[in-house]
């Protein structure tokens, strides 16, 4: 098996060509599939903020076209909505049987789950030089950089992968392709780059064979970039966000099955002027400050994070003597506190009769999680009525769950020495909600991190 960096098994050793067990102008693959990290959109739907990444996709293929007489796609780019932990099959089975991983380098590509999954799912194929002969570890990988990002950002498990392309010289090694694209006097210099990364990929391609996966193995593939205690501090921050929802297959009473899917991370509670899944929306928004966004169903039992966490609840679940129990018992425990965040939705024609039953419930289930919740943002607790509220209502709670867990965190000095701390300063007296921590000092911290 290869490693995370894309790395397989070495050739046989006896000096013949090695051939491949599927055909190499498999007509159902595309030649290579691009990786990237999305811009979150800006809510009025009218620019694309990918619309760079989409040109340099087609001028990749249009070179591939004219290298190769490959019969299938020249590439794979998702270009759809994803739903929770559902893939599309297509993303699948592009990810299973391409020639070549093509991950874009940018600050948000290392701190986003799905794309560590997508290289960990690539990953998982075995790798084999066409020539046995071929020295060094086989890969299909070839990385290309989007935008600028700092050595010690990169995850422990991809330092190792060559991504700077000296022949392309210092600009594209201080713009990347997203610098050289948007500056016309770095014009040639951008067309050279694109140019010398498709021969790169094609070069890749008929030298290294990557067996064909599991159209499947996407749902269960590892991130690769996952923070572990070693890497934490130089990957970046984990935000946990458990998704406390009902699901498709277990319906509370009197609910109408329209805002959900087939697991909880699939609720999207403001159907139907909101497509996309309310877990997604939140990874994306802590993506955007700069977190590693753990999405998962809300568990009890799951321990203490490795960083802070955001609850989002769907009050609904209260209806189910097993979701309320394990809600009670959450709240109940010695965990650390954890944001809450209770979306909603007004115009659900469900809501009229079962808003204030369901409000008192939570308040019975969960007095100690909605006490501290109206502390961090009292609208989070209250019940947030649309997405857009959403959208400005949880960088507070996240900010708030960071500084609790950071106060935890910190290190008691001993008697008599005193040491700096992180501190949130209250600027909301009717509302008693910290403010958040100075992103200045923020920045700080991390630049003194190795």
């Amino acid at each position: 098996m290869s490693t995370p960096a894309g790395r397989g098994e070495r050739g046989t050793g006896s000096g013949d060509r090695v051939e491949p067990t599927e055909p190499l102008g498999d007509a159902t693959a595309p030649y290579f599939f691009l990786s990237y990290a999305r811009m979150p959109q800006d809510g009025s739907g009218s620019v694309n903020p990918d619309l760079w990444v989409h040109r340099l996709f087609q001028e990749l293929c249009e070179h591939i076209k004219h290298m190769t007489a490959h019969p299938g796609a020249p590439g794979f780019m998702d270009g759809s909505i994803r739903t929770g932990q559902i893939w599309s099959s297509q993303l699948g089975d592009s990810l299973a049987r391409c020639r070549v991983f093509v991950p874009l380098y940018s600050p948000r590509y290392f701190i986003s789950s799905w794309c560590g999954r997508e290289w960990g799912a690539f990953s998982s194929r075995p790798a084999r030089h066409v020539d046995a002969e071929q020295p060094g570890d086989p890969s299909g990988v070839v990385p290309a950089l989007w935008s600028p990002v700092p050595d010690r950002r990169l995850p422990e498990s991809v330092r190792e992968v060559q991504y700077i392309h000296p022949e392309l010289g210092q600009r594209y090694r201080t713009l990347g392709l997203y610098g050289l694209a948007k500056l016309r006097a770095f014009r040639s210099d951008y067309e050279k780059a694109v140019l010398h990364l498709a021969r790169r990929i094609v070069d890749v391609g008929d030298s290294v064979v990557v067996e064909h996966g599991d159209r499947a193995g996407l749902s269960t593939a590892p991130d690769v970039f996952a923070a572990t205690p070693t890497t934490t501090s130089t990957t970046g921050r984990t935000l946990r966000i458990s998704v406390a929802a009902a699901s498709l297959n277990r319906l509370p009473e009197g609910r109408t099955p329209d805002y959900y899917g087939p697991s909880a991370v699939d609720w999207n509670p403001y159907h139907p002027a909101s497509g996309r899944p309310l877990a997604r929306i939140a990874a994306d928004i802590a993506e955007s400050l700069e977190f590693r966004p753990d999405v998962r169903e809300f568990d009890h039992t799951a321990g203490p994070a490795e960083g802070p966490e955001v609850v989002l609840l769907d009050r609904w679940v209260l209806r189910d003597p097993e979701h309320r129990s394990a809600l009670g018992e959450f709240d109940s425990s010695d965990l650390p506190p954890t944001g809450l965040v209770v979306p909603w939705n007004e115009n659900d024609p469900d809501s009229d009769e079962a808003e204030y039953e369901l409000a008192a419930q939570a308040e019975a289930t969960l007095p100690r999680r909605i006490r501290l919740g109206r502390q961090a943002c009292r609208p989070a607790v209250r019940g947030v009525p649309d997405h857009k509220t959403f959208d400005q209502v949880l960088p507070d709670v996240v900010q708030w769950a960071e500084g609790e867990y950071r106060k935890r965190a910190q290190p008691r000095p001993p008697a008599g020495q005193g040491t700096e701390r992180f501190r949130l300063c209250g600027k909301d007296s009717q509302d008693s909600r910290p403010q958040g921590h100075r992103r200045n000092a923020e920045e700080e911290d991390r630049d003194e991190q190795p």
